[in-house]
C-alpha cells in the first residue's frame, strides 16, 4: 500500500508572513545598495530633499540638520587633514570609517585608509579614472607624461609623480578658464587656481564645492612665503617646484595631485556635457 503525501496548504497568515519577510529583505537589500552608492549619486536627491524641508518655516530643522550633520563634520575632518569631498570615491562604508578616524583622534590614518582605497585590485581604481582622462584633449596630448607619472607611483617613486603631475595642475586649469570663463581684466595677475575654483564653487553643490575650493586655497596653492621657508602643506605647489620643499614625496600627496586631475576632468566632462545639451535643445 502505497501513502501519498500532500503538501499543505498555506494559511493566509503563513502567506502574510512570507510576503512581509520578502518585502523587508528586498528593502534591506535596496538600502545596503543604496548605502554603496558614491556620495555624489545621493547628493541631489538629498539637497532637493533639504529644500523642501526648508520652506517649512523652521519646522523640520532638526530633519535637516540630521541630513547635512554628518556631511559638514566629514567635510570639516577632510579638509582639516588635506583633502576634500571625493565624491566619486566616499560611499556609506567609506564615510563611516573616515568619521570614525576622526572621532577616535586617529586621523595620522586618513592618509593610510584613502591611499589603500586606490591600492586595491593592484591600483585599478586609479587606472580606469585616468583612462577616461584621454577624451579630453589637454590629457590626451600628454599621454605619456601621465602614465610614466602613473608608473612611478605605483613603484613608490613619488618625487617624481609629484613634481611631474604638478605643471599639469596649473595648465588643465588655465586651458579651463581660456575656453570657458570670461577673459580677465588684467591678464597679468590672472590665478586660474583661483577663478576655476571660484567657478567649481558656483557649479558643484555646496558639500562638494567648498571642500574642494578649501583644499585647493589652503593646501596646494596656498600663499608660500620665500623668505621664512615654512610651507603652508606639504604638497604645496610653489614651494614643491620653485625647489623650496623636500618632504613632499609621499604616497598620499602623489595620490592628492592624481586625484584633484580627476576631480578636475570630471568636473570638465560635466562642463562640456551641459553646454552640448543646452546647445541641442536650442536647436
Amino acid at each position: 500500500m502505497t501513502v501519498t503525501s500532500q503538501s499543505q496548504p498555506q494559511s493566509f497568515g503563513q502567506f502574510m508572513g512570507h510576503l512581509a519577510r520578502s518585502f523587508f529583505q528586498k528593502m534591506g537589500e535596496f538600502a545596503d545598495h543604496v548605502d554603496k552608492l558614491p556620495i555624489e549619486e545621493k547628493q541631489g536627491i538629498k539637497e532637493g530633499l533639504i529644500q523642501l524641508l526648508s520652506r517649512s518655516g523652521g519646522k523640520h530643522d532638526a530633519t535637516i540638520k540630521l541630513l547635512t550633520g554628518e556631511d559638514e563634520e566629514l567635510s570639516r575632518l577632510l579638509s582639516a587633514h588635506g583633502w576634500w569631498i571625493l565624491q566619486k570615491d566616499i560611499n556609506g562604508p567609506v564615510k563611516r570609517e573616515l568619521l570614525r578616524l576622526g572621532r577616535e583622534g586617529k586621523t595620522d590614518q586618513i592618509d593610510r585608509y584613502l591611499c589603500s582605497l586606490f591600492n586595491e585590485n593592484d591600483g585599478a581604481r586609479l587606472r580606469e579614472r585616468i583612462e577616461k582622462w584621454f577624451s579630453l584633449s589637454y590629457f590626451a596630448d600628454r599621454k605619456q607624461i601621465i602614465l610614466d607619472s602613473l608608473e612611478a607611483h605605483r613603484a613608490g617613486k613619488w618625487t617624481v609623480s609629484v613634481p611631474t603631475l604638478l605643471p599639469l595642475v596649473d595648465g588643465v586649469m588655465r586651458k579651463f578658464r581660456k575656453q570657458y570663463l570670461r577673459p580677465s581684466q588684467n591678464p597679468k595677475k590672472v590665478i586660474s587656481a583661483e577663478k576655476f575654483a571660484a567657478y567649481y564653487v558656483r557649479k558643484q553643490p555646496k558639500l562638494f564645492g567648498k571642500s574642494f575650493a578649501s583644499f585647493v586655497h589652503n593646501q596646494m596653492f596656498a600663499n608660500f612665503d620665500f623668505n621664512n621657508g615654512v610651507s603652508p602643506s606639504s604638497v604645496n605647489r610653489h614651494a614643491i617646484l620653485h625647489g623650496e620643499s623636500v618632504d613632499y614625496a609621499t604616497e598620499a600627496n602623489s595620490l592628492k595631485v592624481f586625484l584633484l586631475l580627476d576631480t578636475i576632468s570630471q568636473f570638465i566632462h560635466t562642463v562640456e556635457r551641459r553646454r552640448k545639451t543646452s546647445a541641442i535643445s536650442k536647436r
